[in-house]
């Protein structure tokens, strides 16, 4: 067997990245901090690119890795159309190139990033999936909302998608490219999709907003549309989020002033069986001292509000000493893992981790 790259594993698997883009600059999407986080991991990105109103064209071509095809966007399609008809155009690029029977193709929108730390979990997921005869894979995904630390969870947060698929495959994108369809089996992974596109600077999201509602909606439901959704978006159900973001995510939250690590705390008291999660991820809870307990009552009085509950009862939701869930709220979710509902409990508390 031929030695492993990071882009050729099981000397079988080829993964290509695949996506579109139109207006990057102009509307702030981390478009290159998501081309960055595929870099990694695939032979090169294929990209359907419209040359919009602004530099973006400028920015794609400092990318030697990524291979544009030129394209010009249908704005005249309702109901988001415009994105599946644009992805298919990014897919059939990359399979007039590569569609053999070890070749996949990953599919990131312009505001959706990697995590370095799933790029292990990503890779022998397609392992298992190719040999599970799976042709999509369905990744996590987290919704942030407004800032780069509340996790949008409510109903109408889908919590999971297709954004692997194998490439000699029917698999097309479709409707507002939210997902793919015509796939035969499906692999379920733990790796995560960070969705970053609620998160920008107001004046430009506000006019980002109401371009793309024009790409749904005749301008006559449009303000309707958008009354609605601001309507909608005050009562959204968030979570506190302090686990750490991609790498390539850095440059940008700090440019955001937002926060990159929560400063450390002096003292945690946990309640729960550390055994139940991964060694790597509580060493890295950004605290002087981490105390692990078995019930709650053995923690001191005066850090009982702030103590960390990994198994709340009936009785702890009440009094709201935590309110994380064990998974999103659509009915399509699945639990999260133990790893990552420690992270949200752990930043409930206002505690974070490092890097």
């Amino acid at each position: 067997m031929a030695t492993l790259t990071p882009q050729r594993f099981l000397n079988l698997i080829n993964l290509y990245g695949f996506t579109l883009l139109r207006n990057g600059v102009k509307y702030d999407y981390s478009f290159k901090e998501s081309l960055e986080s595929l870099k990694p991991i695939v032979n090169k990105v294929y990209l359907a690119l419209d040359i919009g109103q602004d530099t973006t064209q400028d920015e794609i071509s400092k990318l030697p890795y990524v291979k544009v095809l030129d394209s010009v966007w249908d704005m005249d399609l309702k109901k988001g159309l415009v994105l599946s008809v644009e992805t298919n155009k990014a897919l059939h690029f990359l399979r007039s190139e590569h569609a053999g029977e070890g070749d996949w193709g990953i599919y990131l929108q312009a505001d959706e990033v990697l995590h370095q730390d799933d790029y292990k979990i990503l890779k022998e997921d397609i392992e298992k999936a190719e040999r599970e005869g799976c042709d999509a894979i369905s990744f996590r995904y987290l919704h942030f909302w407004q800032t780069h630390h509340h996790l949008a969870v409510s109903k109408k947060w889908y919590p999971e998608e297709i954004r692997a698929i194998k490439l000699n495959s029917k698999i097309v994108s479709w409707g507002d490219a939210q997902g793919f369809k015509n796939y035969h089996k499906v692999f379920y992974s733990e790796a995560r999709i960070y969705h970053y596109g609620h998160v920008r600077e107001e004046d430009i999201y506000k006019t980002k907003m109401i371009d793309m509602g024009k790409m749904y909606h005749n301008q006559e439901d449009l303000q309707k549309k958008l009354d609605k959704g601001l309507k909608d978006a005050k009562k959204n159900k968030t979570l506190l989020y302090f686990g750490t973001h991609p790498e390539v995510m850095k440059e940008r939250i700090l440019k955001m002033k937002d926060i990159w690590l929560k400063p450390k705390a002096s003292i945690v008291y946990i309640v729960g069986k550390p055994e139940k999660y991964s060694q790597s991820l509580v060493s890295k809870i950004n605290a002087e001292k981490v105390i692990w307990k078995n019930n709650f009552n053995e923690v001191p009085k005066e850090f009982r509000s702030q103590a960390v509950l990994t198994e709340p009862s009936i009785l702890d939701s009440f009094l709201k000493r935590s309110t994380v869930p064990k998974k999103m709220k659509s009915k399509l979710a699945r639990n999260w893992s133990n790893d990552f509902r420690f992270i949200l409990q752990v930043s409930e508390k206002n505690i974070g981790f490092c890097e």
